[in-house]
């Protein structure tokens, strides 16, 4: 069963990030963290923007090595690079697009544009078991494109699915005994539920029959998932 791999949702968390909290290390060595706005410029990498006034560029012009905590779950380690010229005149309107009111900002000579070159990537996972990723595996992996659109869609499909979604869990999941399935999250690959059987209760995966590369792919999917669990011997056959 397919679902996103730690790289994707890595991706997914940087893509969907506007803040991190970057470290610096001080002339003695020691580290010193502050919030910064940041955008993902596309290839897995963090830019921000600082006033050439902080005392976090001062720091990061005597010494690049940092850290970048994003959402407390992505860890980048390595260097603080500056970003080109001609590369912040294509970063500028995706940079204003996530912080509304700063162009002017991002435009002015007094700031300053560094990307956060990652050397080395650790991912912390829902039980926080750290995941430790390359800069090649976040290069070749893709942002979930239904990321940021959960809550209005996770509504619209339980509106949808209704009692289905019961049906689709027993049928694709394995939980043949399922009295109640919710809906708690989705993505590319599929559905996940909260399912109630006889004596506990377990998350499980719904899956797609093909992985969605764009939002308009959705119903189709759910559409197709949902038919092929009401023909499954495992369906309810008051509802088939």
């Amino acid at each position: 069963m397919l679902e996103p791999t730690w790289p994707e949702r890595a991706r997914t968390t940087l893509a969907g990030s506007t803040s991190a909290d970057l470290a610096v290390l001080d002339p003695d060595g020691l580290p010193v963290v502050e919030r910064v706005r940041i955008i993902d410029d596309g290839t897995g990498a963090v830019v921000t923007v600082v006033s050439n006034l902080s005392p976090l560029t001062l720091r990061a012009w005597q010494d690049a090595r940092v850290g970048a905590l994003v959402d407390g779950r992505v860890l980048l380690q390595g260097r603080l690079r500056s970003v080109p010229g001609l590369q912040q005149v294509g970063l500028t309107d995706r940079f204003v697009d996530h912080h509304p009111g700063r162009r002017d900002e991002v435009e002015s000579l007094d700031f300053s544009w560094f990307r956060v070159d990652p050397e080395r990537i650790r991912w912390i996972d829902d039980d926080g078991i750290d995941r430790w990723l390359t800069p090649d595996d976040l290069a070749n992996a893709e942002p979930d494109p239904l990321a940021g659109l959960q809550d209005d869609l996770i509504d619209d499909v339980v509106e949808r699915l209704d009692d289905d979604l019961v049906v689709m869990a027993r049928a694709l999941t394995g939980r043949w005994r399922a009295s109640e399935a919710t809906l708690v999250d989705l993505d590319r690959y599929g559905l996940v539920a909260d399912v109630v059987e006889p004596g506990r209760r377990s998350r499980a995966r719904i899956p797609f029959p093909e992985r969605i590369d764009e939002p308009a792919q959705l119903h189709a999917a759910i559409a197709a998932a949902r038919s092929a669990a009401l023909a499954s011997p495992s369906a309810d056959p008051a509802r088939r």
